[in-house]
This record gives structure tokens, sequence and C-alpha cells, in this order.
């Protein structure tokens, strides 16, 4: 049950028991490839001995009926206590917990097996509580899942009540009508009393008058809506997307210098609020804790009716296009190892890097690297200057290798001896060929995939995104978005937003919902403008040593943002009512007027040397007006509620204050936030109960 910084520390104990601790980091000097670092720590008899995975604790990932059932009876009692929200998730561990039957049985319903019935009960039993807080496509789902999973044919017909029911609850009466004909025909056939024959006929009948006279269908429980709520459907579109690569806005073009290296750059003046990148992740990993049985391991979105994992009980997922997804994927190769991974408690980068080539073969790793090199031989030194969405993405990640100390280079190749081991010889996928028969493995294909892995972990350490979480409490609550902006729940790597370079006064921030990211634009951005994000902290709440020293050692470079290079005061040191600024010199105005310039704005004309006038008076009377409607509208966002409308009244003053104030200034900060607020309400939502509805 080791952790890898154990494991790290008894190898560096063996090292230095041996006097070879200088000599050993001698091999990681910057000039020598990673590659051949990696081979070194490999056979190095230290390296054999203790680098080497974990056990690992397998009870906490195994299935069994008898765990279902103790959560399904718990379920049982908190849904006659009408404790719904705990019944549900009662009912969710028992479906983890269930053991899963023969994919076979998936696509044909099959009769009662013992095995099988622990999992159609805890979906029956489930449905029941969806449907009383009135999820009907849900519960529907649910019943369908029960049939198929063997659920006891003596016992059907009350689950094709509950089915009806969802169905009336939908205004489906003609199917509804149809099931009801189909299970009062089947009641005769089934092994039941008189008196449960006549009590089910009767129910059945009921529900039939319902389906002739067509009654209204019933409203479902609203007070449950926040407990199933995790953020919109989909990110907001693109604005303007290129036709040649839709997830960027025609507003963004590649560009390269040698000392900001890849970036994006303004083709055209960009105004607040616009969603510039919507990107899908190329990798992504829920985090190794118990967000693992809260959120979908593939789309990394909170599934709060979660569908179980078919051979352990860890894992969930939101639907069953990303179950097939992550299971033919990352986790399916990953599934047998993850009671290992848990007890390795590993870095962001290391779980990404593992879950990347988990999700490939060898063979393909083979293939990739060869096309790479191939390019590599063509193309010079030239920077791939593409969006794309394959391993080339992840090879041409900046991992600035020749600036990180010898020590972190033995880390990394420490991490990668571990997972090396895990992929070779624990994840049968992996090896598997193109005539799906297992693929020997020489020692170069060892060093190839360490060396790989060490790669990924260096490019990732600098690129991965924290995938986060929204979290809103009761109506009438402080909320804490804009603040901490959410709980991280994962993490992932992308293709067009890894070329987004760093600022401490970012003119964009990016959302998650999901493993999809949205890139969005917090000022006016003129044409030519690179596209900045930032990396940690901004100024407003972190100064400039502290920004500076957090970036050198995570990212190996110095900021001289426009921030670090004045050394911008914090939040709560700037102005909290903005100065109108000269059109000149952007210093603030006297009253209407600077004297260094000795010019007058109080009129829209242009000056004899170029200078654009603007009158002063007049922005200012409107900035107040904008102001006011904007205290308005923050009130109702911080409150969770967005609309077109209040972002317009939002992105109306940042436009403002972008033209005409001095920069900084509270009034700007605070409004940037608020759009910061109105986005993140677009991405992952949790909405947070006290008390649960009786």
């Amino acid at each position: 049950m080791a952790p890898f910084r154990e494991i790290y520390a008894k190898f560096r104990g063996l090292l230095q028991e041996s006097w070879q601790t200088s000599e050993v980091l001698s091999h990681f000097e910057p000039t020598a490839t990673l590659e051949t670092m990696f081979q070194y720590l490999w056979f190095r008899p230290e390296g054999q001995q203790v680098l080497i995975p974990p056990q690992g604790n397998s009870r906490i990932s195994r299935k069994g009926a008898t765990e279902a059932e103790t959560f399904r009876n718990e379920g049982n009692r908190l849904y006659r206590e009408r404790k719904l929200e705990q019944a549900l998730l009662a009912y969710n561990y028992s479906i983890l917990a269930a053991p899963f039957p023969n994919q076979a049985a998936e696509a044909t319903p099959t009769i009662n097996i013992p095995e099988q019935e622990s999992l159609a009960l805890a979906y029956a039993n489930r449905s029941a509580v969806l449907y009383e807080m009135g999820q009907y496509e849900s519960a529907l789902a649910d019943v369908q899942r029960a049939f198929i999973y063997g659920y006891p044919p003596a016992r059907k017909h009350r689950l094709h009540e509950r089915q009806v029911k969802c169905l009336q609850a939908l205004g489906k009466f003609q199917e509804a009508k149809t099931i009801l004909e189909e299970t009062i025909n089947a009641l005769s056939a089934l092994s039941l009393t008189d008196k449960e024959a006549a009590t089910a006929k009767s129910s059945l009948t009921t529900l039939q008058a319902k389906c002739e006279s067509n009654s209204s269908p019933v409203s479902s429980p609203h007070q449950y809506e926040r407990v199933l709520y995790t953020g919109p459907e989909r990110p907001p579109p693109v604005s303007c997307p290129r036709p040649d690569l839709p997830c960027l806005s025609d507003a963004l073009r590649i560009h390269y210098t040698p000392i900001r290296g890849r970036h994006l750059v303004a083709n055209r003046d960009i105004q607040p609020g616009e969603v510039l990148v919507v990107e899908s992740a190329l990798g992504a990993v829920v985090k190794l804790d118990a967000t693992l049985r809260t959120h979908c391991s593939y789309c990394l979105r909170r599934s709060p009716i979660p569908l179980p994992c078919p051979t352990c009980s860890l894992v969930v997922f939101c639907s069953e296009s990303c179950r097939n997804a992550g299971v033919g994927g990352g986790h399916g190769a990953e599934c047998s190892v993850l009671a290992v991974l848990v007890a390795l408690q590993l870095d962001p980068a290391a779980s990404l890097a593992l879950r990347v080539l988990a999700s490939t073969t060898l063979t393909d790793l083979r293939n990739s690297l060869v096309s790479l090199q191939r390019e590599g031989c063509s193309g010079g030194s030239r920077p791939m200057m593409q969006v794309v969405h394959d391993y080339r993405a992840l090879y041409h990640l900046e991992g600035h290798a020749t600036a990180r100390p010898e020590s972190q280079l033995q880390e990394t190749a420490a991490i990668a001896c571990v997972l090396t081991h895990i992929l070779i010889e624990q994840c049968p996928s992996f090896l598997k060929g193109q005539d799906g028969h297992p693929v020997m493995v020489s020692q170069d294909d060892i060093v190839l995939v360490g060396g790989q892995i060490m790669r990924l972990i260096l490019g990732l350490e600098c690129n991965v995104h924290g995938t986060k979480e929204i979290v809103i409490g009761d109506e009438g609550e402080e909320s804490n978005i804009g603040k901490t902006r959410g709980q991280e729940v994962g993490w992932s790597v992308y293709s067009a937003l890894s070329l987004v370079n760093h600022s401490c006064v970012p003119n964009t921030l990016t959302t998650s919902l999901g493993s999809t990211k949205f890139l969005y634009s917090v000022s006016i951005i003129p044409q030519g403008a690179e596209i900045t994000d930032s990396y940690g902290e901004r100024y407003v709440s972190h100064g400039r040593t502290e920004r500076r020293a957090a970036l050198q050692q995570h990212y190996y470079f110095c900021c001289s943002c426009a921030a670090c290079q004045a050394d911008w005061p914090l939040f709560h040191e700037l102005p909290m009512k903005p100065s109108l600024r000269c059109p000149s010199c952007f210093q603030a105005l006297s009253g209407f007027t600077c004297h260094l310039c000795e010019l007058v704005c109080t009129t829209d004309v242009t000056t004899k040397t170029g200078v654009q006038l603007y009158d002063a008076p007049k922005t200012q009377v409107q900035m107040n007006k904008c102001w006011a409607e904007y205290i308005k509208a923050s009130a109702q966002i911080s409150q969770g509620k967005v609309s077109p409308s209040l972002m317009a009244i939002v992105v109306n003053l940042l436009i403002l204050l972008d033209k005409y104030t001095v920069h900084p200034n509270q009034a700007y900060v605070s409004a940037q936030e608020t759009l910061m607020t109105c986005f993140d309400l677009m991405g992952s939502v949790h909405l947070v109960t006290k008390a649960t509805p009786k």
C-alpha cells in the first residue's frame, strides 16, 4: 500500500547506503536523452529491487452480491422513511457493488440467474426512487436495465406498473396502454396467489383507465432538480468558429516567436465575453480518491445517477456511451490495477501520462513514434504549427527538460520505472497486437515506453489543466463562485489550449464542463495581441515575488507581463472608483482635462496630432448608469442565475471601463470576476443543499 513518495524515499536510501547518490545523479544531466536516463535507472539493481508497483488493496474495488444487498436494504429503509436523496445514494452503491452479468446479456433480456439478480434488483429499486424524484426518463432507463439483467419474472408486473406510471407522467399514453395490455394478459402465467393476482390486476386496471382518459401528466417535484443538476448539457458555442478548425474562433491564429514559442494571436479586435476555444480533452483522468465514485471516469462530469464499471466497484460512468468509451479505452486497461494506482497516490501529470498510454497499444505507440521521427527529419527544428487531436500534440508539449535539475529528472525516471512495470506486466490490452494476440516485448520496447512516460510527465507538468466543478450552496447563501472557482475533480490535457501562454493579468480564462474546456475573453483584445491565460495566481491576489517564484519553480520562466513589470498592487490596494484616462498618455484626467498633454476631453474630435478625444462628461454619465445596472445584475449572478441579458450588462460595463479608465482598478476587476462567474455557471456545477426535502 506504499505511495510513490515512500517507494522513492526507499530507493534514495539504498543509493545513500551504497554511496552512489552522486554517481547516479551524474547520469541525469540535461544533455542526456530521456531514454538514456530511464534505461540507466531501469537496470540499476536498486531500481529493480524497489521501483516496482505496490500490491494495492483489491478489496476497495471488488464486487459482491452480499455487499450489493447490504446497500440495497439500506436504500429500502431510507426510501420508506422518504429520505430520497440518501436512498438514491445507497442504491447507487448497490449498483456499483453488484456483480455484472455477461456482456452478451446487454443485448438480450435474460432469465433469472442468481449472480445477475442483485444488479437487476438494485436497478429496479433505484427506478422507484427516481420516479418519486420526478426523473421519469432515468427511471424508465433503470426499469429497462432491470429487465435486461435478470429481474425475477414472477415480479415483473410490479416493474411494468412503474414503467407505465413513468410513461403516463411523460404523456406517452399509447405506449403505456400497450404495456398494460401485455402485462394484464401475462398475469395468468405467473405463479401468483389469487389475492396477489387480484391486487395486481386491480392496480393495472386503474392505470389502464388513466390511459383511456389521457389524464394530464403529473408535475415533477422541483425540489429534487438541484440534487441531480450537473450543469448545462453542452458548453457555449465558439463565437464564429474557423471552417478548418471548428474548436477555434476565427478571431485566433497560431503564431511563433523564439521567445514566446507557439502561441495564439488575435486576428481581429475581440470583445469581452467571446468564446474563443471549445475543446475536448486529448486525455483526462478523475482524481484517484472518493471522486472516482461521484464523477464519470471518461468525461469527468458528476454522475448522480451512475452506471457501474462491469468489473470494478470503484469507477462510475454517466451514460452508456461514456462507459463504452471508458471501458474500451483508458479505464479498461487500468481497471485491474486501479487499487495499485490508488495506493501510489500519483501526481496529476503521472496519472494522466499513464492514462494516455493505457488508452493505446505498444504497437500503435511504436508506429506513432516512427511517424513523428520521420516528421522531425523532414521538418528540421520547425515547431508544429497545427492543432491536432492525436499523440502528436502530446509529443510536442514543452517539458523544459534542459531547465530541470538532475534530482527532478531522476525522480521522473523513477516514476516512469514504476509505471512501465504496470503497463508491461499488468495491462494486457497495452500489449495487444493488431491480430489480437499479445506482442513480444523487447528491452528496446521497455526503454521506448519508459522514455515516452518521462516525456509525457514533463510535458504534462507544464500543460495539465485542472478540471473543476463549481459548488453553489442553497439560494440566499453566500456563493464561493469567483473565489476558489470550484473544487478540482480531475485533470486533462488539450491541444489548442496548450498554445496559450501565461500572464498574471490574463485577457482570457477557462471553464470546465467535464473534460471539455472553453476559453473566453475577459477584456478587449486588440488585433495582433497575444491570447493569454493564468497558469496560477493572478496579480489581484498574490504579489509579484510570490507569483514569479511559483512560475519559475513549476514552469521555468520569469513572467514579464504588465502586472509584473509595473508591480501592480493587490486588489484591496487598488482604487475603488475608476478614473477616466487621457487618450494620449493614459494617465488620469483631472476633471476632464489632462494637464500633462494639455488636452480637454469634452467632445468627440481628432486633434491635429491625430489623438482621438472623447466626450468625458457623457462617458462618465454612461458609466454611472452601467455601474448601477451592473450592481443589480451581479447580485443575481452571484446567486447562480445567468442569462444573455445579465451577461450583456456585465460586458457593456467592461467595454466602457476597458476603453476609458486607468488600469488597474477595482471596478474593472470586479466586473471581470462577475463575467467569470457567468461562464463558470455554464460549466460543471454542483448544487449543494443543506437539508433533505421532506
